[in-house]
């Protein structure tokens, strides 16, 4: 069943949605797959993720966190910047991306809770900004350094970020820049949810 809908799609579609489709974040993971000639199953098994989230990826229902992007590339064999930045964003022309707010992104983690949701169109950019949802005594895990910036501002509620070991503490309209190469992790150790902006750049989760 699976791969009739899959030829329907590329039947039905117009050459102009073909072209978007292709050039999604899902379309060029699945494009790279069927490029290498492994099924959906064989790159579940080998990446460790499943199949049913892997198939809502490459349909562009799921966006992946940055770490399962660097699984799904070193299972395919290609570059993660080749899935993290697309083609269209290397040439230095403007791009706008327009998300609204019943479209926008998830980034899911198995077994969590903690809800990511994108307010830049993917991961394929510069930057990436998330509206993140932590539930009453939810954390981000161990602590973990990347290449670039962070950016936060609490929404609501209240949120404590640890960087290089120091906790500051952030109520509503607080906001937080730190260099993303200090170690760092968040925890909400209130009994409310906290909703916060997280902008980092490059991409990285």
């Amino acid at each position: 069943m699976a791969s009739k809908r899959r030829a329907a799609v590329n039947v039905d579609l117009p050459p102009p949605a073909r072209a978007r489709a292709a050039a999604s974040l899902g379309g060029v993971i699945r494009k790279a797959r069927r490029d290498a000639g492994m099924t959906l199953q064989a790159l579940a098994d080998r990446s460790d993720l499943s199949i049913s989230f892997l198939s809502q990826v490459e349909r562009d229902r799921l966006t992946p966190s940055v770490s399962a992007l660097k699984q799904i590339a070193d299972v395919l064999r290609i570059p993660a910047g080749a899935l993290m930045f697309g083609p269209e964003n290397r040439g230095g022309a403007a791009a706008i991306g327009l998300v609204r707010a019943k479209s926008r992104k998830r980034v899911v983690f198995p077994d969590s809770q903690i809800a990511y949701e994108m307010l830049t169109p993917d991961l394929r950019r510069r930057m990436s900004v998330f509206w993140l949802k932590a539930p009453p005594h939810a954390e981000s895990g161990p602590v973990f350094a990347h290449e670039g910036e962070d950016a936060v501002v609490v929404l609501r509620g209240r949120l404590r970020v640890e960087i290089g070991g120091v906790w500051h503490t952030l109520g509503k309209g607080d906001s937080l820049y730190f260099n993303s190469e200090l170690p760092h992790r968040w925890r909400n150790d209130t009994d409310a949810e906290a909703e916060v902006i997280w902008i980092s750049t490059p991409p990285s989760f």
